[in-house]
């Protein structure tokens, strides 16, 4: 709310211009013209509407801002996407060449997606960069370091999704023959489950409940799943089988590495590389087998939003990668239509 008023002094009548913003009170004088005083109210008025107010901020140093914001990110994010922010931070202050937070401008954004793209990284790449440039900046808007994030306007590159590669059923069939005895309960897991590889490797006696049939991904000392999201998997038959044969120490990995160690991830996709390509199977990795659990689930007519949940999906739009598989999904909805 804003408002204008008439002080008489010794010098004759002033008007004054009287708001708020962000929390605090400001008190202008304005003059003696009363016309004056109303074109400025309603200019203030338009300002708080547009939200365009706010108080000077002090201009930071780039390289200590991007500091603290990596220190944040270290604290409140995954190890791997801490990782990804340093790393896409680095790409961007050794183009930019600026030392203030305030010299960072749409323009100097829009090269910096220029010059990434003359270099040939992906559009996908590049995307996920700019969410990490976008989120840097809406956390300096936040700690008052910035009126305005300057990477608002930067538009992202259209993607063009690949054809998703899943196993087929004479695939899977090729695979568990081919698989030694140590391997083979890992793949059925992740085709019984769409775990992720990390989630498989995290995955504790304590998260298998063949009471209840369900195993549960959740949270660690050590670990989280990715958005922190816990969810639980029914499980069919065949897993509880698969499970139930596995030996089992104590309450801790349910998959151990030959000395009995938790998995090393770097080693189990290798270990799978290897299988795949002696069985003469092309770009497949250990995401196959999740992209194959989704897959499968999607032609037999479970609904996307059943699928999305059983992933972990925090949108429905990744879900949406595997509708295509489902060619007849919207007609099976019209056909129910009735009146």
């Amino acid at each position: 709310m804003a408002r204008i008023y008439q002080v008489d002094g010794k010098s004759g009548p002033r008007w004054y211009l009287d708001y708020h913003v962000e929390g605090r009170r400001v008190r202008k004088r304005i003059g003696k013209s009363k016309r004056l005083a109303e074109l400025a109210l309603a200019d203030i008025e338009v300002k708080i509407e547009r939200k365009e107010t706010g108080f000077a901020v002090k201009d930071r140093n780039l390289a200590g801002f991007i500091e603290e914001y990596l220190n944040f990110s270290k604290g409140n994010k995954a190890i791997q996407s801490y990782q990804r922010d340093a790393q896409t931070l680095k790409h961007f202050t050794g183009f930019l060449q600026v030392e203030r937070l305030g010299a960072v401008t749409p323009s100097l954004l829009e090269a910096y997606k220029a010059d990434r793209v003359s270099k040939g990284i992906k559009p996908s790449t590049l995307n996920r960069e700019l969410n990490t440039i976008k989120a840097m900046f809406n956390k300096a808007m936040a700690w008052g370091a910035l009126a305005k994030n300057p990477a608002v306007t930067v538009r992202k590159l259209k993607e063009t999704h690949k054809k998703i590669r899943y196993f087929s059923r004479d695939e899977v069939a090729v695979l568990l023959k081919a698989a030694s005895d140590r391997m083979r309960p890992m793949i059925e897991t992740f085709l019984h489950t769409g775990f992720r590889r990390d989630e498989l490797i995290h995955l504790s006696w304590a998260d298998v409940d063949f009471k209840n049939k369900v195993v549960s991904v959740q949270a660690k000392d050590d670990w989280h799943p990715k958005d922190y999201e816990t969810r639980h998997i029914p499980m069919t038959a065949r897993l509880a089988e698969v499970l139930r044969e596995i030996p089992r120490g104590d309450d801790t990995h349910v998959f151990k590495n030959g000395g009995g160690s938790a998995l090393n991830p770097d080693v189990l996709s290798s270990d799978f590389s290897h299988l795949v390509r002696s069985r003469g199977l092309k770009n497949a990795t250990v995401h196959t087998l999740r992209h194959t659990f989704a897959s499968h689930l999607v032609m037999n007519s479970v609904d996307l939003y059943t699928v999305q949940k059983l992933l972990g999906h925090s949108s429905i739009k990744t879900t949406e990668i595997y509708a295509h598989l489902a060619p007849d999904f919207l007609r099976s909805a019209m056909d129910k239509l009735r009146y």
